[in-house]
């Protein structure tokens, strides 16, 4: 495996465009392996690191691959785990891309086309099953940890071991849980092991971030949260919200059971957001359908609610009334839904994560591999508020319909209806 020459022999002036890395991004900037990892803390710097590293490597590439016949002639992705989190990667390219280098900015598809048949696309990891290409020179995945393995070992590994292509990697993330980006790090660990290298840095190790600013994290966070975030410690799913996910993935999604009854988790849409619904069993405490959409109607919405709904036996809904919620529940009831609405504030958000969180601690429920709604449970982190309140959300860039779906479903396995009225009263057994 070739590694990058010095700056002499590419053929293309790479400009900096006034970046100034501090000493841990000056190790990576002069590492040589196939694949480099950063597992760093919160704001260390790491994805401004691999960019302009990206950037450097493709003058060098494109005097590499010259005359091998390969379209385009360098090939680059940069894959982040979300879409919001693609599009801030997207503006930050645009901007550090020299522009005498960029011919084409392709915005529909994020496809930079530069000098000499070089092309750097952004791509997100949301579906794994579409993570599929040609071969590539150099990968970049950002924030890597929140990545499913399938997405790397399936998706995007084989992508680095096409013939002609240089099958570069380049990842960063702060350190999450002990999946196979941990695995990876501790590669680049293995002095023995040249094809990786790695670098663990905490976030102070960073001279440009205020050092009162890591004090009061320390102060307000919860320990184990400060040592994961920003000591950037591999701590096993600590700092996360919902702990034992994996071991609560089981069986696959299945028609109703005669006999059985079942109970439905609504999340409406919200702007940008999907709507989730999200079938359970009473009887075996298991996920058994699921559906997600986004920019439909509220008729074809309510429509799908209603459908599913009598599908499972007329399953009670339990769904989020906040908002546009109210007036769709008043809609559903006169359609003869069963469904009873859930107003979220602040205080009922966290007694309905609690209660999930609960019955995951407790492995008491089952739901299949969904990606989309595994990725967000494993997201799910604590955070602390301006008023330096602790409290847990979907980090900056995902979205929480799956986590609040299945929340509400789990709520409504420990309600039963004591009124035959046309709107239910319900009291709650607990978890």
């Amino acid at each position: 495996m070739p590694t990058a020459p010095v700056a002499s022999s590419r053929t293309i002036e790479y400009s900096d465009q006034g970046y100034v890395p501090h000493p841990g991004q000056v190790l990576f900037h002069a590492a040589t392996a196939r694949f480099r990892v950063l597992a760093c803390g919160r704001r260390w710097g790491k994805d401004r690191a691999c960019e302009h590293e990206l950037l450097r490597l493709l003058p060098w590439l494109l005097k590499r691959n010259e005359g091998k016949g390969l379209v385009p002639n360098v090939l680059s992705w940069v894959v982040a785990p979300t879409y919001p989190l693609s599009e801030q990667i997207w503006s930050e390219l645009k901007t550090f891309t020299p522009k005498g280098f960029v011919l084409d900015v392709r915005e529909s598809d994020k496809c930079l086309r530069c000098v000499g048949g070089v092309e750097v696309w952004i791509r997100t990891a949301s579906e794994p099953e579409k993570l599929v290409g040609a071969g590539l020179d150099v990968l970049l995945v950002t924030e890597a940890a929140l990545i499913a393995e399938e997405a790397w070992t399936t998706g995007l590994r084989p992508m680095l071991s096409s013939p002609g292509r240089a099958g570069i990697g380049l990842f960063n993330s702060t350190p999450k849980g002990m999946g196979w980006y941990r695995d990876l790090y501790l590669r680049g660990q293995d002095t023995l092991d040249k094809e990786v290298w790695s670098l663990n840095q905490p976030s102070w190790a960073n001279p440009y971030i205020s050092q009162a600013e890591i004090a009061q994290a320390r102060l307000t966070l919860p320990e184990m949260v400060f040592r994961q975030e920003y000591g950037a410690e591999f701590l096993a799913e600590t700092g996360a919200v919902f702990r034992h996910v994996d071991a609560c993935v089981a069986g696959l999604l299945e028609d109703p059971t005669p006999g059985h009854s079942y109970v439905m988790g609504v999340d409406l849409a919200k702007h940008q957001d999907f709507t989730v619904l999200t079938v359970m069993d009473r009887t075996l405490r298991r996920v058994v359908a699921h559906d997600r959409f986004s920019k439909l109607d509220y008729v074809v919405q309510k429509e799908r609610i209603l459908h599913l709904s009598q599908k499972y036996h007329g399953a009670m809904v339990w769904m989020d009334s906040t908002g546009v919620g109210d007036p769709i529940l008043e809609d559903l009831l006169r359609m003869g839904v069963r469904v009873e609405g859930y107003h979220l504030t602040s205080q009922s958000k966290k007694q309905l994560i609690d209660g999930l969180a609960a019955s995951l601690d407790q492995e008491s429920i089952r739901f299949p591999r969904i990606p989309e709604l595994v990725n967000e449970l494993k997201a799910y982190e604590y955070e602390t508020t301006k008023a330096g309140n602790l409290r847990s959300n979907a980090p900056t860039g995902y979205h929480d319909d799956e986590v609040i779906a299945l929340a509400l479903a789990a709520h409504g396995l420990g309600q039963i209806s004591v009124s035959s009225r046309s709107r239910p009263v319900f009291v709650n057994r607990g978890w």
